[in-house]
């Protein structure tokens, strides 16, 4: 019998791994960014204060929430960072669009992968965790620590049009 419990568990926490590594798939109502071009989509919620004073935007005193959504190009040959495009509550006036680059280090650990999306008053800088992974970071390149509603962390997503979700 404990066997079967070990090998039940074991069955359950694998099947959670390899559900926790694959992005989950979000409808959505505006044209999505497709081709080789694109490197990837990530989106995640954040406190809304917090990472407008980070990136100097302006956002209501009642804004509790932030929800992002980044897509990041890059060139399909090169690999090298291209372009970027951000929808978020704090920039629903305008999305943002701009440039981004790789670089190395983070407070901790000097080899980390970095991403830099170079914004209209500050640069948003995400370290690259895995493929399907990005951590926001503070100014002086430590993670920012989310609280027990948010994070600062941004899943890559598959989107499909809406009208296919049903």
């Amino acid at each position: 019998m404990k066997k079967l419990l070990h090998f039940t568990f074991f069955l359950l926490f694998s099947a959670a791994l390899i559900a926790q590594n694959t992005p989950p798939i979000v409808p959505t109502s505006r044209p999505i960014p497709s081709g080789p071009e694109v490197l990837g989509i990530f989106a995640g919620r954040c406190p809304c204060q917090q990472i407008a004073a980070l990136l100097k935007a302006t956002v209501s005193s009642e804004c509790f929430k932030s929800k992002w959504e980044i897509t990041l190009f890059h060139d399909p040959k090169t690999h090298q960072p291209t372009t970027y495009q951000l929808i978020g509550t704090a920039f629903r006036k305008k999305d943002q669009n701009g440039v981004w680059k790789i670089s190395k280090g983070i407070k901790n650990d000097p080899e980390a992968t970095v991403y830099e999306l170079e914004m209209d008053n500050a640069t948003l800088r995400l370290l690259k965790a895995d493929d399907n992974l990005l951590f926001m970071l503070n100014h002086d390149r430590s993670l920012l620590v989310g609280n027990e509603l948010f994070s600062y962390t941004l899943n890559r997503i598959e989107k499909k049009p809406l009208s296919a979700s049903k």
